[in-house]
C-alpha cells in the first residue's frame, strides 16, 4: 500500500504542471457552479420572501407612482410620493374591501443625519397586517410609545438603538431578511411622524417634502373572502388620482425577473458541465495513451494490471478532489464577499441562503465535481488495461 501511494506521489509530482493543468479545471468548474448554485438559491429565496412579506392583495399609491412601488418592492432603490388621506375614506367605504392600512414614506438624504441612510415608513399600528404579523406583541405597545422597527440591514447599535436627527430612539425589534427595500428601512408609528418631521428640521437635515400625518404614500387593502379581486381593483381604479398595485403584479413580475436570472444560470451550468465532461475526456484519453510506456514499466517491475489500473484511478481521484476542493472552498467564500455587490445589481430581492442550503449545495458540487475525473478516464483506464486480462 505504501508503495503505490509512493507511485501516486511521484507520477504526480513528475508532471507537475500536467497535475496542476487538471486541478484548474476540477477548480474553475467547481468555483463556477457552487457559485452560481447559492446566487440562483438567494434570488428564489429573495422573491418568495417579498410575496410572503407584501400581504395586501392591493396598493393604492398616487397617480404615476405604481411603477416607483413596484421598484420598491422588488428591489432595495427608495422611493418617496404622497397623497391626501382623504382618498382613505372612499378606499374604506369600497364594497368587498376587508382591511385598510395606511403608510407613509419618508427618507433620509444623508448618512450624516442618522447612523444610517435609511427610508423612514410611517405605519398606523392600529390597522397595519403587513408589518406588525411578523413582530411579537409584546413590542407593538413599544412601537406607539416612540420606539421604531428596523429593516435586517439596518445598522443599529450594541444597546440596540438608532439615530435619527439627532435623537437616539430604542429598536423595539429587527425584521429578518426580505430581500426588498424592507431590509434598508426604518418603521415608526404614524403618530410620531410629526415629531421626527419637527426633529428632521431642527437637525437641518432634509426630507423630501414637509409630509404630515395627514400625507399617505400607499394604502394597503386586504379583500374579502371569496370577493373578485379584478372587480375591486376596477372600481378602486375609478377614485381620482391613484393607481393599483396588484399582488398578482408584484409576483408576475418576480417570477419573469427570477425566469431571466435563471435560465442564463442554467444554460451556463449545463454548458461548462458538457464542455468540462469532454475535455477532461479528451485529456485523459491523450495522457492515459501517452503513459503507455510507463505503465510498461510498472508491469515489468511486478506491478499487475489491476494494480496499474488502481494507481491510475486513485491519482485522477487525488487531483479531482483537490481541485474540486479549492474551487468550491473558493466559490463559496466569493459567494458571501460579493453578496453586496450581487444584491446591487440583480434585478430580483436577493438573500442569503440559509445555513442547511449552502451546505447541501457545496456538497452536491463537491461530490459531481470531483466525481467527474474518474468517470471521465474510466473508459481510457478500461482500454489500457482490459478487464479479460486482470492479473
Amino acid at each position: 500500500m505504501k508503495t503505490f501511494h509512493r507511485l501516486i506521489r511521484k507520477s504526480i509530482g513528475s508532471k507537475i504542471y500536467r497535475s496542476i493543468g487538471l486541478v484548474l479545471i476540477g477548480v474553475i468548474l467547481s468555483y463556477a457552479l457552487v457559485f452560481v448554485s447559492l446566487v440562483s438559491v438567494g434570488m428564489e429565496h429573495g422573491t418568495k420572501n417579498v410575496a410572503n412579506r407584501m400581504g395586501a392583495d392591493l396598493i393604492v399609491v398616487p397617480k404615476g407612482s405604481g411603477k416607483d412601488l413596484e421598484r420598491l418592492l422588488l428591489t432595495a432603490k427608495k422611493n418617496y410620493f404622497y397623497m391626501d388621506e382623504s382618498v382613505l375614506d372612499k378606499i374604506v367605504n369600497t364594497k368587498g374591501v376587508a382591511k385598510v392600512s395606511p403608510q407613509t414614506f419618508l427618507m433620509t438624504m444623508e448618512a450624516s443625519c442618522c447612523d444610517q441612510s435609511v427610508e423612514i415608513i410611517g405605519v398606523d399600528m392600529d390597522s397595519d397586517f403587513t408589518i406588525t404579523p411578523w413582530i411579537d406583541n409584546k413590542y407593538l405597545k413599544s412601537i406607539e410609545n416612540g420606539e421604531v422597527i428596523v429593516g435586517s440591514k439596518v445598522d443599529i447599535r450594541e444597546d440596540r438603538t438608532f439615530k435619527m436627527f439627532g435623537k437616539v430612539f430604542k429598536v423595539a425589534s429587527v425584521l429578518e431578511e426580505s430581500g426588498s427595500s424592507m431590509d434598508e428601512t426604518v418603521f415608526v408609528s404614524r403618530n410620531k411622524m410629526d415629531e421626527i418631521m419637527t426633529l428632521a428640521k431642527a437637525a437641518g437635515q432634509g426630507m423630501i417634502k414637509d409630509v404630515t400625518q395627514k400625507d399617505i404614500s400607499a394604502v394597503l387593502v386586504k379583500v374579502k373572502d371569496g370577493v373578485d379581486l379584478q372587480r375591486i381593483t376596477a372600481t378602486l381604479a375609478e377614485i381620482e388620482g391613484v393607481d393599483i398595485v396588484s399582488k398578482d403584479t408584484v409576483s408576475e413580475k418576480l417570477t419573469g425577473s427570477l425566469k431571466d436570472m435563471y435560465i442564463p444560470c442554467i444554460i451556463f451550468s449545463v454548458t461548462i458541465i458538457i464542455v468540462t465532461v469532454l475535455l477532461l475526456y479528451i485529456i485523459y484519453f491523450i495522457i492515459i495513451r501517452d503513459r503507455k510506456k510507463e505503465i510498461e514499466v510498472l508491469r515489468i517491475i511486478g506491478i499487475s494490471r489491476k494494480g496499474v489500473k488502481s494507481i491510475l484511478r486513485n491519482e485522477i481521484i487525488f487531483i479531482s478532489v483537490v481541485g474540486s476542493a479549492i474551487g468550491t472552498l473558493f466559490g463559496t467564500i466569493s459567494f458571501f464577499v460579493m453578496f453586496e455587490l450581487i444584491d446591487n445589481v440583480s434585478n430580483v430581492p436577493f438573500t442569503y441562503p440559509s445555513l442547511r442550503e449552502s451546505v447541501l449545495i457545496i456538497a452536491i458540487v463537491f461530490i459531481l465535481t470531483a466525481g467527474l475525473g474518474p468517470v471521465c478516464s474510466t473508459v481510457s483506464i478500461r482500454k489500457i488495461c482490459p478487464k479479460e486480462i486482470l492479473e
